[in-house]
C-alpha cells in the first residue's frame, strides 16, 4: 500500500493563522492606499473645477478686489471674500446653495474637520452656519470658512466620511502673481501649503494640499 502524506490539523490551523495575520496587516494598507488614490484624483478634479470657475468669473468681471483690513493682532480679513465665493458658485452646476445661515445643510459640520477655531471644539471640528456653502452636481461640497476669510474648502465625497482635512477635505485660497496669501487684487487660486504637523488646518497630520496635486 502507498502511504498518502498530508497536513495535520495543527499544521493547517497554524498556516491559516499565519495567513490571517498577514492579511490583517496588508489589507488595511491596501484599502488605505486605494482610498488615497481616489481622493487624490477627486482633489485634482475639484481644484481644476474651482480654478476654471474662478477664471470664468474673473473674465466676466464678477470677481471684486479684496483689499484687506487688519485687526490689532495683525490678522487680515476682507468683507469681499463672500461675494467672490458666491460669484464662483454661479459657474458650477449646483444642486443646492446654502447662503442664508444654513451652511450645515450643504456641509457636514458636527463631525467634520473644517478649521473651526473654538476653545471647546476638539480636532477643530464644526463650522459656522452663517458661512457660505454649496453642493455641485458631482456631489462635491464646497464651503467658505468665513465670509471674510481667504479659505475655501472642498469635500470631494460630499457628506460621506471621513470628513477629514488632508484626506477627503482640502483647502485653497485666492492669490496674485506675487503669490500673496491675502492679496488686494486676486488673479488666481492656489492650494494651501503642505502641512505635516497636526494643527488647525491639519488636525490629523500629513496634509499634502500641494503635493497631491502634482502626483
Amino acid at each position: 500500500m502507498k502511504k498518502i502524506f498530508g497536513f495535520t490539523l495543527a499544521e493547517v490551523l497554524i498556516t491559516l493563522g499565519i495567513i490571517g495575520v498577514v492579511a490583517a496587516i496588508i489589507i488595511p494598507t491596501v484599502i488605505n492606499n486605494t482610498q488615497n488614490r481616489e481622493y487624490k484624483a477627486a482633489y485634482r478634479k475639484a481644484y481644476s473645477a474651482f480654478g476654471q470657475a474662478f477664471t470664468q468669473a474673473l473674465t466676466n468681471g464678477d470677481i471684486i478686489n479684496i483689499p484687506p483690513t487688519y485687526n490689532e493682532s495683525g490678522q487680515a480679513s476682507s468683507s469681499n471674500m463672500g461675494p467672490n465665493f458666491k460669484a464662483i458658485s454661479n459657474y458650477f452646476k449646483t444642486v443646492k446653495t446654502c447662503f442664508d445661515n444654513n451652511a450645515d445643510e450643504c456641509w457636514v459640520c458636527d463631525d467634520g474637520q473644517a478649521g473651526a477655531y473654538y476653545s471647546s471644539a476638539p480636532d477643530f471640528l464644526g463650522c459656522g452656519k452663517y458661512n457660505y456653502a454649496f453642493v455641485d452636481n458631482s456631489g462635491m461640497a464646497w464651503y467658505q470658512y468665513a465670509p471674510s476669510e481667504n479659505r475655501f474648502l472642498v469635500d470631494v465625497n460630499g457628506d460621506r466620511k471621513p470628513n477629514k482635512l488632508g484626506k477627503d477635505r482640502f483647502v485653497m485660497l485666492f492669490t496674485d502673481s506675487q503669490d500673496e496669501n491675502f492679496p488686494d487684487n486676486i488673479t488666481r487660486i492656489k492650494p494651501l501649503h503642505d502641512i505635516e504637523d497636526k494643527g488647525r488646518w491639519c488636525p490629523s497630520g500629513n496634509c499634502m494640499y500641494t503635493k497631491w496635486l502634482l502626483e
